[in-house]
């Protein structure tokens, strides 16, 4: 039994794989290769004992002092990673580099007789793999973007276009974000945006379509941004308007954020909203929070959609063509009548579509 090494064009190529990362704790939250399995070889304070002393003391000593704090720990980390082996998959190793922790990690268990793979480079050859590509921005797929105001559907629609079997890919699901002022409210943190790209990557490689459903999106989502490559795609996409009557996309904004209705979050973000304060006034700002406060919801998403979100993005939308326009009020209808839509234009054949359709 011994180990390998592993060019990153090799490990993309590799279908069924372990990835076991030996990084610290940190290094693996911070950004990471989706789906690999941290394993430390040094925790983030033994980390920082043994950077220290390399920094004040040289290599030497440092090195010395890793294999005091790793070699207690030998036993158990190779029990860790033998746990993780699957059938059939190849067992990857990595570290930022490419280099000591994880030779150290693959001699420990090649001497048990467990096979293995080093990631050449590490972490860091398989990141500037990914910024490379999304540089040259070499996707064919045409994109079909779902548009319309706030409320509208638009995610829902995707969802159900999903369950139809059709290719989407959900930007805001990988930001963990809406995309509006309010839309990280309830969700946790978001991702790094290494990590995201990181999805974003693998999203892609898993959608090999000559088309993909996405959500019309501005360079930002929440903090994170959408590579160029991809906002090009979007703008020059297939354009599908979505459309909702005031009620159903009040009722369903309510319904999308009330399980995770934080009351002060949401109070302190109307306050601090800036843009929202200078287009409509302080005292009808002071309305807002003041229907929100008595528990007026659907009266204050209706205020601040008239108020604030329809004239945002009435402008941009009215400057756009659409080749469909579909009525939303029932997300699992709009989603067959875009799929009818796509088979009846033939996109799925190749052949090119009429524009300005309404659906029925």
């Amino acid at each position: 039994m011994t180990w390998r090494d592993l060019t990153v064009e090799q490990f993309n190529d590799l279908s069924h794989k372990v990835v076991i990362d030996v990084r610290s704790p940190c290094e693996h939250i911070k950004e990471n290769i989706p789906g690999a399995v941290n394993v430390p070889i040094l925790n983030d304070e033994e980390r920082a004992i043994v950077g220290t002393i390399y920094a004040q003391e040289g290599e030497a000593l440092a090195r010395r002092k890793a294999v005091d704090l790793i070699s207690p720990k030998i036993p158990s980390l190779v029990d860790k990673i033998i746990s993780l082996k699957r059938p059939g998959h190849a067992l990857v190793v990595h570290c930022w580099r490419g280099g000591l922790r994880s030779e150290a990690v693959v001699s420990f268990l090649s001497i048990v007789g467990v096979d293995s793979f080093r990631l050449c480079g590490g972490y860091k050859a398989w990141r500037r793999s990914i910024v490379n590509d999304f540089a040259a921005g070499n996707y064919s797929f045409q994109a079909i973007v779902l548009d319309g105001l706030t409320g509208s559907g638009k995610t829902e629609i995707l969802k159900n276009l999903e369950i139809l079997g059709e290719p989407v890919l959900d930007l805001e699901q990988l930001a963990n974000h809406r995309g509006s002022a309010f839309g990280g409210i309830g969700l946790g943190a978001q991702p790094s945006q290494k990590n995201f790209e990181a999805e974003l990557w693998f999203r892609l490689r898993e959608l090999k379509r000559d088309y993909i459903f996405m959500e019309a999106e501005s360079r930002k989502i929440g903090r994170l941004s959408v590579p160029s490559f991809l906002l090009n795609k979007i703008r020059s996409g297939r354009k599908v308007l979505v459309k909702g009557s005031l009620r159903a996309r009040s009722h369903r904004l309510l319904h999308e954020y009330s399980e995770e209705l934080d009351r002060p979050k949401v109070i302190e973000a109307l306050e601090h909203l800036h843009p929202l304060k200078e287009r409509i006034g302080a005292d009808r700002l002071a309305q807002l929070v003041e229907q929100f406060k008595s528990g007026r919801y659907i009266e204050f998403i209706e205020t601040l959609l008239i108020d604030y979100y329809d004239p945002l993005y009435q402008k941009q939308i009215l400057a756009k063509t659409f080749d469909l326009t579909i009525d939303s009020d029932d997300a699992h209808a709009a989603a067959v009548r875009i799929q009818d839509w796509l088979l009846r234009t033939s996109l799925l054949s190749g052949a090119s579509a009429s524009t300005d359709i309404t659906a029925p």
